[in-house]
């Protein structure tokens, strides 16, 4: 799956006659973490599918599904369906998984699961537009945000400017999850 985003991105990137330099540039993204996206052999972060969606004229969705959309008011996903596949470690410390319809638009928000290994080391706080909330679903998991380190346990659950920097590590011995609905606008 990281491949196909890696070459929607590129594809955006260049239908609009733009240089990865001046892409780098526009979202803050170091050259060599943008060509690793591109090139299939890094997963971005979803800050960074945001702030790459902003520059390339793409919805968040459209980087991550790809295709066509679908206009529904109301999209289910079962229990076993086919969604995204989970998307490979993202140098942050976790791995996630889109949790609606590829391809639905008119989506507000982006529904992620998110899986912390614990031991991981903790990734750099990043900040992209719009607002996060996220829900513990198991284990603890460390929340750094705007300087300050806060730890949240299974049932717990915060909502975040993200335009502030923020990072989450996974802690203790086991996997942590954490679902996580992003707004991107």
């Amino acid at each position: 799956m990281r491949k196909y985003v890696g070459e929607r991105v590129k594809k955006l990137r260049e239908a609009q006659g733009l240089a990865l330099e001046q892409v780098c540039k526009l979202t803050g993204i170091p050259a060599d973490q943008l060509r690793a996206i591109e090139e299939g052999d890094s997963v971005p972060a979803i800050g960074v599918v945001i702030k790459l969606s902003r520059v390339l004229g793409s919805r968040m969705e459209g980087l991550l599904h790809g295709g066509g959309v679908v206009s529904e008011s109301l999209t289910i996903c079962r229990s076993g369906e086919s969604l995204v596949p989970e998307q490979g470690d993202t140098n942050q410390g976790y791995a996630y998984k889109s949790l609606t319809r590829p391809g639905t638009a008119g989506h507000l928000m982006e529904p992620f699961l998110l899986s912390f290994d614990p031991q991981s080391e903790p990734g750099v706080p990043i900040s992209h537009d719009g607002q996060e909330f996220v829900f513990v679903l198991d284990g603890e998991i460390e929340l750094f945000y705007d300087g300050q380190s806060y730890r949240l346990a299974r049932g717990d659950s915060a909502y975040l400017d993200a335009s502030r920097p923020h990072t989450f590590h996974g802690l203790g011995d086991r996997l942590a999850q954490m679902m996580a609905v992003v707004s991107s606008g």
